[in-house]
């Protein structure tokens, strides 16, 4: 276990200059946006605040993969697979690095947002009124789902790449093609998993994918647990077996 945390301290250490350089990124996108307040509106800056969330995501799912191949890239991979870690270790600790600057990233954009709603009285606008809120316990039920869904979402992309590239590595020409091919047949897989889980899933009491004539929020809450589960489950077998495949079948 202290080899793990090794790892996953030496890989936050290589990820600093980057998560500093896209935290400037992001406090500059607010700082322009906040010049634009007087020929834009304010709402509509306010709304443009939260646009690095959308690129987070995707760097959320290829910022692991780029770990593992900067592994092969640089020759530091025989190395790493040297010292007493399993494979599974090894893949948890830059996914674990990968995520814990993913949610770094992600606090200071919704924090900065935060402050750009909090200056709306001096840009000539009004907060929104707590009577015009759902109630408080909605309210934790959909940030709940609506914050953990995306994550086990983005982990399970991640893997998914990763398990590709180490996938490509185990041919000696044409890597690049089988990682491709890989990945296509992977999301496919997980596609028809999702499907097979979420009809079995759904027959237990409470969970239910059938949706009713008018949608409402209870429909959306058990949908939500119900993918909630699948993805888990899903991503539990995915990253079992990428551990698997650089415990026992990677040469370095």
């Amino acid at each position: 276990m202290k080899m793990f945390w090794a790892l996953y301290r030496k890989e936050l250490k290589g990820l600093r200059n980057i998560f500093l350089t896209l935290l400037g990124l992001i406090l500059g996108i607010d700082v322009l946006l906040a010049t634009r307040i007087n020929s834009w509106g304010y709402w509509q800056a306010f709304g443009l605040t939260f646009l690095p969330l959308a690129f987070l995501i995707f760097w959320g799912i290829f910022r692991p993969l780029s770990l593992i191949r900067s592994e092969w890239k640089e020759g530091t991979a025989p190395f790493l697979r040297s010292l007493p870690v399993s494979g599974w270790s090894m893949i948890g600790a830059k996914l674990l690095a990968a995520f814990t600057e993913w949610v770094g990233l992600n606090l200071a954009a919704l924090a900065l947002s935060g402050l750009f709603y909090a200056a709306a009285p001096l840009c000539g606008a009004n907060w929104v009124t707590l009577s015009d809120l759902p109630p408080l316990g909605e309210v934790i039920k959909f940030l709940t789902l609506s914050i953990a869904n995306p994550i086990l979402g983005i982990f399970l992309g991640a893997v998914i790449f990763q398990l590709a590239y180490l996938l490509g590595r185990l041919v000696n020409r044409f890597s690049g093609m089988v990682s491709f091919a890989a990945t296509v047949f992977l999301f496919y897989l997980t596609s028809k998993g999702s499907e097979f889980l979420a009809r079995l899933l759904s027959s237990f009491p409470g969970l239910s994918l059938e949706a009713p004539r008018l949608i409402d929020i209870e429909f959306v809450f058990s949908f939500s647990t119900v993918m909630l589960f699948v993805m888990l489950i899903e991503f539990a077998i995915l990253f079992s077996v990428t551990g698997w495949l650089v415990e026992k079948k990677l040469e370095y």
